[in-house]
């Protein structure tokens, strides 16, 4: 019973200790946009993928993402317009702040 009570405690270190190094290979951004109820929706997009970035009072964040280049796609609510640009190279382990996008 000792044995197996060891066995079970190795697992669970070793299970714990790839999701961690997972977590340090992740990226995050945020973006806060103005005015902050003129986004309806915020896009990220790599490739193919797409995901709806969370919005809290006006700054849109989205967290454990892939490195590598992305888009953000701005659906934005009348009267304003529709913007996207680019963010490029992001590198593992980094949190970006994007700054503030001013709606026109």
């Amino acid at each position: 019973m000792r044995n197996a009570m060891v066995q079970l405690c190795l697992v669970i270190i070793g299970v714990s200790g790839i999701h961690a190094v997972r977590l340090l290979q992740t990226s995050s951004f945020h973006v806060r946009m103005f005015p902050s109820g003129g986004a309806d929706k915020v896009w990220a997009i790599q490739g193919r993928d797409s995901v709806e970035m969370m919005n809290i009072n006006g700054e849109y964040i989205l967290r454990s993402i892939n490195p590598g280049a992305w888009q953000i796609s701005v659906q934005a609510n009348e009267p304003f317009s529709n913007t996207r640009f680019s963010v490029s190279d992001v590198k593992p382990g980094m949190d970006i702040d994007l700054g503030e996008v001013r709606l026109r």
